[in-house]
């Protein structure tokens, strides 16, 4: 890919490839969270809406307390995504081994709010 190169697109299909990764790393920083997958190129980073179901409790996360959601995510360090769900209006729902689940929504403010990152090099942005 050169500098002149648009970077690809992903569909809601090409998002399968999450179902059985492995959360491998979570890197957080004051605006995001990071999770990588497989210890590869598989990542999703989260900047805003995120809500962690676990153990009968819901928490959702916006970006102003994103940092805690980031905490909530090393738990899930090592498991595995048993479930995957995403529509066309890019909601995504992750479900892993330990009963946790994942569910990430854009809202209408014009800026993303997370983009998962696939190892071809494309992105699926919400």
């Amino acid at each position: 890919m050169t500098a002149e190169d648009s970077i690809p697109f992903a569909t809601v299909a090409d998002l399968a490839v999450l179902k059985g990764a492995e959360l491998t790393g979570v890197y957080v920083w004051k605006h995001g969270v990071t999770l990588s997958f497989n210890n590869g190129p598989l990542t999703i980073t989260v900047e805003n809406n995120a809500e962690f179901q676990s153990q009968g409790k819901t928490e959702i996360f916006n970006q102003e307390i994103i940092i805690g959601f980031g905490a909530r995510m090393l738990s899930l360090v090592g498991r595995n995504v048993t479930d995957f769900h995403a529509t066309d209006d890019k909601n995504i729902v992750l479900s892993f081994d330990d009963g946790a689940r994942l569910a990430l929504r854009p809202d209408d403010s014009g800026y993303e709010n997370y983009t998962v990152n696939l190892p071809n090099g494309s992105i699926f942005v919400g």
